[in-house]
């Protein structure tokens, strides 16, 4: 009988809710954060260069409605515009909280859930959820994935249509997951994940050019898919049948990380859309490749935040269906 493989790397210890609190809980420390992320080198006015400001609080409006006002030339700021939380109803804390709540997770959390822990309706909580994917989703893009080994394969994941149904006899979409190893079938560093327009060579190839550095020194271990053929020419390709009994078979981790992914979609998500679906896996990317940040999670999300830009609910909505309608005439 064989040992089951397993992965011995101790994980860092995460920050705790007490910690966030202890950290961010006080109104000066929540202004301090949020003020970091727009002037990472302290207020300066665009306009004549001081960097001192009044901080005002209107009591009408929105809940975080912070204005910075220039001391020298009086004009004035708004502590979040011009960022991803431009005008948003919740309060500093809560928006903190949202923040801490969805990057922290291994697996991810619902809008239900996170509505119940951050006193919001889960319309909202949704909202937000889907534009920190945005944020994961620009961060992936940031990386090339680069390794010597590489594992290959095509799932399909369970969908649901607009009914509720999911699972077999659903919308299913393939999706070409490829793990990064330093050594040959070995757990892997790294993943990509992107969902395809359709199960061809040509669609795999676009995508893994942009995305992964090949060469004839990388070594890519698949099962016997003809859609991965074209690799031939451009790597040493590895492609038998896997017999998933015998005792350290090929695709190990793969066949794991692929049952992991599928599992949090279904029982955290209970299935996702063609139109949502590269989100969600843009999301389960990113929290694979950072798992082992540990404590500096709100650290490293800054720098995210800062690149952020105001970004309405509709607009994504509308790019999302722009994108199920590539995939409905496919």
């Amino acid at each position: 009988m064989s040992k089951k493989r397993t992965w011995n790397k101790e994980k860092p210890r995460k920050l705790s809710l007490v910690e966030l609190e202890e950290k961010y809980g006080s109104t000066d420390a929540q202004i301090k954060f949020f003020l970091n992320i727009k002037w990472p080198e302290g207020f300066e006015c665009d306009f004549c260069h001081c960097h001192e400001y009044y901080l005002i609080k209107r009591t009408t409006g929105i809940k975080n409605n912070y204005i910075l006002e220039c001391k020298d030339c009086g004009h004035q700021f708004s502590l979040l515009s011009g960022t991803i939380f431009d005008n948003s109803n919740l309060t500093l804390w809560q928006l903190i909280l949202a923040i801490y709540l969805f990057f922290v997770q291994n697996k991810g959390i619902s809008a239900v859930e996170m509505g119940n822990l951050i006193n919001t309706s889960s319309k909202t909580a949704g909202k937000w959820i889907r534009k920190f994917r945005i944020l994961m989703a620009e961060s992936n893009n940031d990386h090339l994935l680069e390794s010597k080994f590489y594992d290959l394969d095509i799932l399909e994941v369970g969908g649901k249509r607009p009914g509720g149904k999911r699972g077999k006899g659903a919308d299913k979409s393939p999706v070409v997951i490829i793990l990064g190893t330093t050594q040959d079938n070995k757990y892997p560093t790294f993943v990509k994940l992107h969902a395809l327009m359709n199960h061809k060579s040509a669609s795999i190839k676009k995508w893994m050019r942009k995305h992964v550095k090949l060469d004839k020194s990388t070594v890519i271990n698949c099962d016997k898919d003809t859609s991965f053929n074209f690799l031939k020419k451009i790597v040493d390709l590895h492609s038998a049948k896997v017999n998933y009994k015998e005792k350290d078979h090929k695709l190990y981790w793969q066949n794991v990380i692929s049952g992991n992914i599928e599992n949090n979609i279904k029982t955290i998500y209970h299935g996702v859309s063609k139109r949502d679906l590269p989100l969600f896996l843009a999301e389960q990317e990113w929290r694979f490749n950072h798992r082992f940040t540990g404590k500096n999670i709100m650290n490293k999300i800054i720098k995210y935040l800062r690149k952020s830009k105001p970004l309405r609910n509709s607009a994504v909505i509308n790019v999302l269906n722009l994108y199920e309608s590539k995939f409905l005439k496919s």
